[in-house]
């Protein structure tokens, strides 16, 4: 029997695609002058009502997908369970989703962006509109659900909370990074899906082009995204943030030279263990940057820290992991070589 964990998909964007929203919502509220501690019932709001889009996305996508993913043998939970089930599931989100809007309202700019989120999902996989067939505007479409709408609902949700005027200039840098990493996140997974799409005929972006072709544009998307990544950095102004770059990058050296984790941009090479660059510190680094410093700096906001932790453990397990490791391996050498 499947389990409905399993239908929603929540081991796959859960650690995933929610810590580096958070981050956006972390950041906007040290901007604004409020500690974090002060914020955290807001922060759990805006976490449940992105984690029930999420729901809405993983299921509404699989139920769009059952005939093309029966088509090439790829695994479907959502088509092992009763269809009448699958439409409770869907009805139940969109209800949800409309409760969440209620309680932002009348935070008019908040709504929108998470409409937005909303609407961009659907007219990427429900027919006729099904974008995810159109090329660019899927890859669009996706990034704009994912990341940039979620991203922007952060920095107006919690502005809004905090009786703050919109800074306009973070917003645009929020912006600018949000939809070229969401770019950056569809095309890897169009490209990993190209070889089952080419068999089912469905016209994804990845499809259309010429992989080696792409590479240029995947290096521009690159630069756009770290360029304004990078301001996002010296608009805060945190050394922590900073010094968890340079961890991070310790940490791309180690899963290269340790595991053969050769650093990708957007295309996986064939027969290769592969690390997509910055993702890590998006949901790792970042978040936990911010919520070290506002642990030093503000007034018992250890106790985000600690839930955030305890929220996603496996995002600063993993590192830890990979760090011990290398540094035993490294310790082993030198203990042998003497």
């Amino acid at each position: 029997m499947v389990k409905l964990f399993d239908v929603i998909r929540a081991p796959e964007w859960w650690g995933y695609k929610l810590p580096p929203l958070l981050s956006v919502a972390y950041a906007t509220s040290v901007l604004s002058g409020k500690t974090l501690y002060s914020m955290t019932p807001y922060f759990l709001f805006f976490l449940a009502s992105l984690a029930i889009g999420a729901v809405y996305v993983s299921v509404i996508n699989d139920f769009t997908d059952i005939k093309e993913d029966l088509a090439v043998g790829k695994d479907n939970k959502i088509a092992r369970i009763a269809p009448w089930l699958r439409w409770v599931i869907v009805i139940f989100c969109i209800l949800t989703g409309i409760g969440f809007c209620y309680f932002m309202w009348p935070d008019i700019l908040s709504v929108s962006f998470y409409t937005g989120a909303w609407l961009s999902f659907t007219l990427y996989s429900v027919s006729p509109f099904r974008l995810k067939k159109r090329g660019i505007w899927g890859v669009i479409c996706d990034a704009s659900g994912a990341h940039f709408f979620p991203s922007l609902l952060m920095v107006s949700g919690i502005t809004f909370l905090t009786n703050g005027e919109v800074k306009l200039d973070w917003l645009f840098l929020v912006g600018v990074w949000a939809v070229s990493f969401g770019c950056r996140g569809i095309l890897w997974h169009q490209f990993l899906d190209r070889a089952n799409d080419i068999k089912t005929n469905t016209r994804t972006f990845a499809v259309r082009v010429v992989p080696r072709k792409f590479k240029p544009y995947a290096v521009s998307i690159f630069c756009v995204e770290l360029s304004a990544f990078l301001l996002m950095l010296l608009y805060i102004n945190m050394l922590a943030a900073w010094v968890s770059l340079v961890l991070y990058g310790l940490l791309v050296l180690v899963r290269y030279y340790r595991y053969a984790n050769v650093p990708i941009i957007i295309m996986t090479p064939k027969n290769k263990h592969a690390q997509v660059l910055m993702i890590d510190y998006y949901q790792t680094f970042f978040p936990l940057s911010i919520l070290v410093w506002a642990s030093v700096n503000q007034s018992l906001s250890w106790i985000v820290l600690v839930s955030h932790i305890f929220l996603f453990p496996s995002n600063m397990i993993i590192p830890l992991r990979d760090y011990w490791m290398a540094m035993d391996a490294f310790y082993r050498k030198i203990r042998y070589s003497s």
